[in-house]
């Protein structure tokens, strides 16, 4: 049942990047380990983030499937491929609230403490409350929470436009663009997480099959979602490194929540405030956005991969809801909330390199080479972000590179070892999309 408009499917890309979450989470990893080089992180992995559009810009005038990137790949590539990509987007998927809970409940806590309140108790409250309310949202129908994201998204856009121009007016004195000082590897590595403040913008495609002209509002709801919230982000970039100014991006080293004590020193309770208020927003729009994407998703797979059982939508919710909070506890408990923040940001961030590495070449290789040149560049920079960040990983944070060396290689064998044993799972894979000439259903070949 067709449902969703192009402003829908617009805000639901556009608060699936969420620019405020990003302002005040990934700008802060970004200012971490890249320092003044901040806003041309932004600007670079904006830039690559337009390379990588194009190739789910053109898949989404073709197929029209909420299956995604999966049912891309396996189209193009055989099944194999879509089989591997299906298993590395579950893991994408599945990480993304519990990521989102841990980074905005430590920043609660974070406020709370600035006014006395340290009972730790709070911050895993805070995780608790957060968890339980997307997943109620998301619950109550595609319906009732596409209205509540298209309402945010709005809000969201207001506040960070206004919020920046009142960052540059009060901006650190005696502040020049000439401190800035580049380093390249440090830079690389805030690139990872500049691409990851994009990833997000793709999550229309999940939800075409409920989307009116969708081989036209799909990719178009890509692009305006993608250019609005870059424009944004750059802009909030650049205010948060006049705001902050060099001696404060540096705080970020011992304070990761360090922008919620600047906000309040510079610009009063009220503010913080509000500040606060439209950040927890923008994480809420993003995981319902992003929840939304996935649930949507699952029954597609159930189909194309011929579960034999029924997808039931209220047990699968509630398995989703235990295993996120699990992960959010769990991590939260042994490795700290802003460190699991990082390390699960990390792992999300590779998840989709690679992911995006493999659907540039079933784009080159469904249109026999003829759209080469902008998916080969983005894969190329892609791959050379990822060889950089990867090799830098080292310490604490060396357990992404893991965990994802770890899974990859595990959803490696399970494609190969269903091939083996199960042949007759294997070959009744069919990813099913709605053609434009016909708009009935077809499958691949192979």
């Amino acid at each position: 049942m067709e449902s969703i408009n192009l402003k829908s499917a617009v805000m639901q890309s556009f608060t699936s990047i969420g620019p405020m979450l990003d302002f005040i989470a990934l700008f802060s990893i970004i200012a971490l380990y890249s320092g003044s080089t901040l806003p041309f992180v932004v600007i670079f992995s904006f830039l690559l983030s337009y390379f990588t559009l194009y190739t789910i810009y053109s898949f989404s005038k073709i197929y029209i499937t909420n299956g995604g990137y999966y049912s891309y790949v396996g189209n193009a590539l055989g099944k194999g491929a879509g089989f591997f990509i299906l298993l590395l987007y579950i893991a994408y998927s599945v990480l993304t609230v519990p990521n989102i809970s841990l980074f905005i409940s430590g920043f609660i806590y974070s406020i709370f403490q600035l006014y006395g309140f340290n009972n730790l108790l709070l911050e895993y409250g805070f995780l608790v409350l957060f968890i339980t309310t997307v997943y109620f949202v998301v619950s109550r129908g595609l319906k009732t929470s596409m209205h509540y994201t298209l309402i945010a998204g709005f809000l969201e856009i207001a506040f960070i436009i206004g919020m920046s121009i009142i960052f540059i007016l009060y901006r650190s004195p005696g502040f020049s663009f000439s401190g800035i000082s580049f380093s390249f590897n440090p830079f690389f590595f805030g690139v990872i997480f500049g691409i990851l403040a994009f990833s997000g913008g793709g999550s229309s495609i999940f939800l075409s099959e409920q989307t009116s002209s969708a081989h036209i509002n799909t990719p178009k709801s890509l692009i305006i979602s993608f250019t609005i919230s870059g424009l944004i982000m750059v802009f909030s970039a650049f205010a948060l490194l006049m705001f902050a100014g060099y001696t404060g991006l540096s705080a970020y080293e011992t304070n990761s929540f360090y922008i919620t004590e600047l906000v309040r020193t510079k610009l009063g309770t009220p503010f913080l405030i509000l500040f606060s208020f439209f950040g927890i927003m923008s994480a809420f729009n993003l995981s319902v956005s992003y929840l939304n994407a996935f649930v949507h998703m699952v029954p597609k797979f159930y189909k194309d991969f011929n579960v034999g059982r029924k997808f039931n939508r209220n047990k699968f919710m509630m398995l989703l809801f235990t295993v996120s909070m699990a992960i959010s506890l769990f991590s939260g408990y042994y490795t700290g909330f802003f460190n699991s923040f990082v390390i699960i940001a990390g792992i999300i961030s590779f998840i989709y390199i690679i992911i995006h590495i493999v659907s540039n070449i079933s784009l080159i290789k469904l249109f026999n080479k003829r759209k080469f040149a902008i998916p080969f560049l983005s894969s190329l920079i892609l791959a050379i972000a990822f060889l950089l960040s990867f090799y830098g990983n080292n310490g604490y944070f060396a357990a992404i590179n893991y965990f994802l060396i770890g899974y990859v290689v595990i959803s490696f064998l399970v494609v190969l070892f269903i091939r083996k044993t199960r042949r007759g799972f294997y070959d009744a894979i069919r990813f099913e999309y709605y053609s434009l000439r016909n708009k009935l259903p077809e499958t691949n070949k192979d």
